[in-house]
């Protein structure tokens, strides 16, 4: 066979491959949004988790007052500890890393950016635990990580880049 035709073949089994992926892209996509991996939390179950459960939780908030002064719920309603990473339910916490960028005070006590700076911090916190534990991870929950680096680097990271920058500049490191 010629090395044309070696070429074509190695071309052929390519386009297969990435013909594949897209389709097992398509079953995966399906798989994640089913009930199992990506259960809704409605808001009475969203109202009743304890603070904890929460990325960042604004000043001058007191229990049962405006529950929407808390940000970016990741954990179950089993955490005892905001740094509790056995309670971290992966898919909501992919939903914090996207929704990091969001965050709106509802107070007025604390600014944007402050809140998103503090919520990034929380969920740094989690993924470099969460990182480590990857191995033990079913395939689906690999899945729902691959799209959490990537919601990390695209959402997460600049906000901690830009504060440790701002800390840099202000002679606090």
């Amino acid at each position: 066979m010629s090395d044309r035709g070696e070429t074509n073949n190695v071309l052929d089994l390519k386009r297969s491959l990435v013909s594949a992926l897209n389709r097992t892209s398509g079953v995966a996509q399906d798989i994640l949004k089913s009930k199992e991996y990506s259960e809704k939390w409605d808001s009475k179950y969203i109202n009743d988790l304890p603070n904890a459960a929460f990325a960042v939780i604004e000043k001058g908030y007191s229990d049962g007052k405006d529950r929407r002064a808390r940000h970016l719920p990741h954990h179950g309603s089993g955490v005892k500890s905001a740094t509790d990473n056995s309670s971290v339910d992966l898919s909501h916490y992919r939903n914090a890393l996207a929704r990091v960028n969001q965050i709106k005070s509802v107070l007025g006590e604390d600014s944007d950016s402050t809140l998103r700076k503090k919520a990034a911090s929380h969920l740094e916190r989690h993924r470099a635990v969460l990182q480590t534990a990857k191995s033990s991870f079913n395939p689906i929950e690999i899945l729902i990580w691959e799209e959490c680096e990537k919601l990390f680097v695209t959402n997460v990271k600049p906000l901690l880049f830009n504060d440790r920058s701002e800390e840099d500049t202000n002679g606090k490191i």
